[in-house]
């Protein structure tokens, strides 16, 4: 183990060191024994080093915990998942009317709600009616396909699903969330006051500058508006209570201490498909949970990107095994995360997961993908490049014109599509036909029209 840890070491700080990440916190829990890994500061420009307490924001990772929380109150009966949204927030719009009658709550933690993600947070204020506000922007956003019909990332949906919280409890989310989970869990280095979080050790994000020298800048501001904390805002934790969690989704539905939260098949539901609608090629939903198998070997996981930072946990139930990878930097942060999962998984346990065969395209081959396409808060700008195709994906939050990534594609059997290099190297995403004509991509998880 000492030898294995030591390794370890090694491969962290030289893929920080090579990819700019100035802070990384890796943890790895195997049948209850832990392993803990920290590398670099909490900030380029006045940090402190990186230790198990430090904060992280872990971004759509907390996606995790909103739906615990519903199944929490799923537990207590309280609420129930094949229920309309209605029933616990009456005063529910939608821009189709139809789906506002017909929502599940259900469908609002797997992703097939149907409506455009969401991908754009307003500044909803501070105040306590912060979520509920937040909620009702949903009207604006237009239903790209009847619930449960179809999966698509949806930001959106978990604020709603937050807002059922409030609805049922009769108090704030943040104030439920700790209620339901964070203090019978004993999780008390994960927050979600900016007051709080202040006062303690945390990372800042940092980005690329565009220069090609590899330096970083510290990302402001720190975190996104608090009516956005049940889709991953201002959501900071540490990696020892992100191990924690990780173990309680390894066990039977109770805490460290024996405190019951659910029922163990209840907790194990959440690990398995809920739909048959896969949101990127191999990667199906439970609830909460993104969900792929490596030879075999059932995959339960879920990644975090927000304001400069990127988190992930990946838990292996058949094998008693989690990993949780922590870093204050985007998006090299995801490439450092994916390249030290893939390494523990192959030294550990022995998992190698083996890329798909590409297929060999000309040009003419590739001109109908080529376009615009577009959705909230996103734009792919489809282009040949190369020997293939690259997308220019642009990212708004509404504050201005976005972030831009390159992502070289090299396509794939069914139209599907891998991205052959940087950050995002090795996720899958597929083009959408109608008619013969290629009318959708589907990019990070999300689908985006063509325009």
């Amino acid at each position: 183990m000492r030898a294995q840890q030591g390794i370890l070491e090694d491969e962290v700080a030289e893929a920080a060191r090579e990819l700019g990440v100035p802070g990384v916190a890796v943890g790895i829990d195997h049948g209850g024994e832990r392993e803990i890994v920290t590398y670099g500061v909490t900030s380029v420009d006045h940090g402190q080093p990186v230790d198990e307490a430090t904060l992280f924001q872990i971004g759509s990772t907390a996606k995790t915990f909103t739906a615990t929380a519903i199944m929490v109150l799923v537990e207590q009966g309280r609420v129930e998942l094949d229920q309309p949204v209605r029933r616990y927030v009456p005063e529910l719009r939608l821009q189709d009317h139809g789906t506002a009658e017909t929502l599940t709550v259900g469908h609002l933690l797997n992703h097939t709600a149907g409506w455009d993600g969401g991908d754009t947070w307003v500044d909803t204020g501070e105040g306590d009616d912060a979520l509920e506000r937040a909620a009702a922007l949903l009207a604006d956003l237009p239903q790209q396909f009847a619930p449960g019909t179809g999966a698509s990332y949806n930001n959106a949906a978990f604020v709603l699903a937050g807002r059922v919280v409030e609805k049922v409890t009769g108090t704030t989310f943040e104030r439920a969330l700790a209620e339901l989970i964070l203090n019978p869990l004993g999780l008390t280095r994960t927050l979600t006051s900016l007051n709080s979080i202040m006062t303690e050790p945390f990372a800042a994000g940092h980005r690329a500058n565009g220069a090609t020298d590899g330096q970083v800048s510290v990302t402001r501001p720190w975190s996104d508006p608090r009516g956005y904390i049940p889709a991953g805002a201002r959501f900071a934790s540490s990696l020892g209570d992100q191990l924690s969690w990780a173990r309680f989704q390894l066990g039977d539905g109770r805490s460290a201490a024996g405190t019951r939260l659910l029922a163990a098949d209840r907790l194990r539901s959440m690990h398995h498909p809920t739909t048959s609608h896969e949101i990127l090629p191999g990667v199906g939903v439970g609830i909460g949970w993104m969900l792929r198998a490596i030879e075999g070997v059932r995959l339960v996981e879920h990644h975090g990107d927000v304001a400069g930072q990127h988190s992930s946990v990946t838990v292996l139930p058949e094998r008693d095994f989690a990993i949780v990878v922590l870093t204050n930097a985007t998006p090299n942060g995801r490439e450092l995360a994916e390249r030290i999962l893939r390494r523990v998984l192959e030294t550990r346990l022995g998992l190698v997961e083996r890329p798909p065969e590409q297929l060999r395209l000309g040009p003419d081959e590739l001109a109908p993908y080529v376009g615009i396409y577009r959705t909230d808060g996103i734009e792919l700008r489809v282009v040949v490049g190369g020997t293939g195709l690259i997308i220019h994906g642009t990212v708004s939050d509404g504050d201005g014109p976005g972030e831009t990534l390159e992502f070289p594609i090299g396509m794939l059997a069914e139209e599907r599509f891998r991205v052959i290099g940087g950050p995002f190297e090795g996720l899958q995403g597929e083009f959408v036909r109608e008619g013969g004509a290629v009318v959708a991509a589907r990019h990070v998880g999300r689908l985006v029209p063509r325009v």
